[in-house]
């Protein structure tokens, strides 16, 4: 689902061309859960995941 996205992002321009989808979507998912899935703490902040999406798809 979130490869697919990237696919959708990287034909309007908004991933790079030779951006390999599959692979950022799995650093993303990986990140996400390392940084934010901690169930007894708060929620993340929108701002927090958005900095972690940008330094990944940066």
């Amino acid at each position: 689902m979130i490869a697919g996205y990237l696919e959708d992002e990287r034909a309007r321009g908004r991933v790079p061309a030779g951006a390999d989808v599959d692979t950022l979507a799995a650093i993303l998912i990986g990140t996400g859960h390392l940084l934010f899935a901690d169930r007894t703490g708060a929620s993340p902040e929108p701002a927090a995941v958005r900095h972690m999406v940008s330094r990944v798809l940066g």
